[in-house]
């Protein structure tokens, strides 16, 4: 069952607004919790979810947001299975075609292993534990293979059992495992005399499986590097190395449906006079097929993920909502951003593939790998709570609305200022400095990606210590980022749409709004009131928005601020609170993740080493010989002065931290 641990209890409002959210979640498929930032709208959702004892699915529009959540709620329900899914790509190019040039572009990706585990795991807990939590980006709407041919797929290992070594092999590669003794990793598996190593998917740890005569004598969990035994178990489950998968005989039927496919097609592009077209898809697709009859499967397998799942043409796709085995709760955070971001994926995918389809690159099958239409994902959901500062018509249109409108804390919402464009920068740099002096941090929200990269620059060259933080950074370092800001590495963070929900910043103190007078969706009203949050966590807060002209969007958002600004005040006076400015220590949610994921020390490259926090830094030092001390010490100079030439200053003070730690090591 759900155990919610926490040192903070429920204040009055909050236990208000729980009540009346579970009573809501009962009786309507749609509820929304319309809560301010720094009201606890997190420990409310853990609280509703202890309460219902279901299944919950948070989802969250970009990756830092889901980062911060899972850190959250793992801390919450330290005695439940709290998992993270996000898209796996360190770097993502889809498939597509630009006919105007004649220009191809096959799909290009880098995965990275990390968050791949992490989605096994997520994906292992939906269907098989009825008490979890998976925090996940829109990702949780895109294709998997069946969660039915995934749960017929694992293999169950028993202690005293009998096992024949060349059929469970079979088995194992059925399910996608290789044997690979030279690059020994998650999916794989290794025969040494009577004993198998098997490197399960999403696990920290390898199963050693020793046989006698055909039967399995003793089941061993042993560490990665070493090979130590950590623990004997009676039991174990090998999930599937992929999370698509399909039986032999599936994938031959396939193969029969998509050479059926592929002549009717072929004739259709002929009967056009598109006879490039058509030959060029023959030559495709017949590859694919020799690749899924040998290997069953092959680049781009996912394309043909409605014949291997048999599913009928135009039908959803299965996705991660499929593989929860219960009825289960989906809270949407930030659901005015993460509505529309849902209701756009479908459209934005279909129409690329159109374009490969028409010009013979792909199937017109290809278009059934697809994520979900919004319509689609409603469907599949029973009970929905939007959460947000400033819901959008959806919510407000469909939901019943419970509003938390108070702190824990009794601070009140910043304090609105209006200045003119006139010397922006430099009005900048002296708040930044001001600020500083009082040990507080500074946000800066700009119009474009390259405005934050360079403003950024040019306040660390006038000796204000800034970072930039947009979509192009990969997740963990934007998580790295915001932890090495709370903590003072930084004094500012100049950043575009990143900066507006829900970020945990307590040191903030002011909050800059450059260019208010450019109307638009980044100068709506919603999106002053949400980067007017980020400042509400520290009672000395503002928001400062630099504008020559007062636009309806900046009215309306000063309009609703001082409304809830009014309420809380009475609230306070009413329950006889004092406002009180106490900023928790960071919470190094990098850490929790490398944690969750089994990154301990001995398993860390040395650049992973470079950015860990210092107290696991430390940890690590002592974990290894003086001769890898020196090499690290070496590699770090090195490194800092690299960043240094590149101008990367942030990042070579980081090292150079390592490095004084390093100077304390004899």
């Amino acid at each position: 069952m759900f155990e919610l641990v926490s040192n903070f209890t429920l204040t009055k409002e909050q236990q208000k607004c729980v009540d009346q959210l579970v009573s809501s979640i009962q009786k309507n498929k749609f509820t929304t919790l319309l809560g301010v930032t720094g009201s606890g709208k997190t420990f409310v959702m853990a609280n509703v979810i202890e309460k219902l004892q279901i299944p919950a699915l948070i989802i969250s529009h970009n990756k830092v947001l889901a980062s911060q959540l899972f850190g959250e709620f793992k801390s919450f329900f330290p005695r439940n299975q709290v998992e993270f899914f996000i898209s796996y790509y360190d770097f993502y190019r889809p498939e597509a075609y630009i006919p105007q040039q004649d220009l191809y572009f096959e799909k290009e990706a880098v995965i990275n292993m990390v968050i791949d585990k992490l989605r096994h795991r997520a994906t292992q807990a939906a269907i098989s534990n009825p008490y979890c939590i998976v925090v996940s980006s829109v990702s949780c709407i895109y294709n998997l293979g069946s969660p039915e041919a995934y749960q017929q797929s694992f293999i169950n290992v028993y202690k005293n059992k009998k096992m024949d070594i060349t059929e469970f092999t079979k088995m194992l590669v059925s399910i996608y495992y290789e044997n690979n003794e030279n690059d020994f990793k998650q999916g794989r598996f290794m025969i040494r005399g009577n004993v198998v190593y098997v490197f399960p998917s999403g696990e920290d740890v390898i199963l050693r499986i020793d046989l006698e005569e055909d039967v399995v004598s003793q089941l061993f969990l042993v560490e990665p590097v070493s090979f130590k035994k950590i623990s004997e178990v009676d039991f174990f489950t090998i999930y599937p190395a992929k999370l698509f998968v399909s039986s032999y005989d599936n994938i031959i039927k396939s193969i029969e449906e998509i050479k059926t496919d592929l002549l009717r097609r072929y004739n259709e592009l002929l009967s056009n006079g598109k006879i490039i077209e058509a030959e060029r898809l023959r030559t495709r697709i017949e590859y694919d097929i020799a690749m899924l009859s040998k290997f069953g499967s092959c680049p781009g397998v996912e394309n043909y993920s409605r014949y291997l799942s048999g599913r009928p043409p135009g039908s959803p796709p299965y996705t991660l909502l499929d593989y929860f085995s219960s009825d289960f709760i989906v809270f949407i955070d930030e659901s005015h951003v993460t509505i529309p971001q849902l209701k756009a994926m479908y459209k934005s995918d279909r129409n690329r593939k159109e374009v490969l389809v028409e010009y013979g690159f792909r199937l017109p099958s290809c278009l059934d790998n697809r994520p979900l239409k919004f319509e689609e994902f409603i469907e599949k959901v029973n009970k929905v709570v939007f959460v947000s500062a400033t819901p959008g018509e959806f919510e407000i249109s469909n939901s019943n609305i419970v509003e938390l409108l108070v702190r824990p804390s009794g601070i009140v919402d910043p304090e609105m200022v209006i200045k003119s464009n006139k010397d922006v920068v430099k009005e900048i740099i002296d708040i930044s400095q001001e600020e500083k002096k009082k040990n507080n941090r500074v946000i800066v929200n700009v119009l474009t990606q390259k405005i934050a990269e360079d403003l950024s620059e040019y306040l660390t060259m006038n000796s204000v210590l800034s970072r930039f933080l947009h979509s192009k950074i990969k997740p963990l370092d934007r998580v790295k980022i915001l932890f090495d800001f709370r903590k003072g590495l930084y004094d500012v963070l100049v950043g575009v749409n990143l900066l507006r929900e829900g970020l945990d910043l307590p040191e903030v103190s002011v909050v800059i709004i450059t260019d208010g007078d450019k109307q638009g969706f980044l100068r709506s009203k919603n999106s002053i009131i949400q980067l007017a949050g980020r400042a509400a966590r520290n009672m000395a807060s503002k928001v400062i928005i630099f504008t020559d002209t007062i636009t309806p969007a900046i009215s309306q958002a000063i309009e609703e601020i001082e409304r809830r600004r009014r309420y809380q005040i009475r609230y306070n006076i009413e329950n006889n609170i004092t406002p009180q400015n106490i900023p928790p220590k960071p919470k190094d949610i990098l850490k929790i993740v490398f944690q969750l994921i089994g990154k301990e020390a001995s398993g860390l490259t040395i650049k992973d080493v470079a950015y860990l926090d210092d107290e696991e830094f430390i940890k690590y030092l002592n974990s290894i010989d003086k001769n890898q001390i020196n090499e690290l010490r070496k590699y770090l100079k090195l490194q800092m002065k690299e960043l240094a030439d590149n101008m990367e200053f942030e990042q070579a003070i980081i090292i150079r931290e390592k490095l004084k730690i390093l100077e304390n090591i004899k």
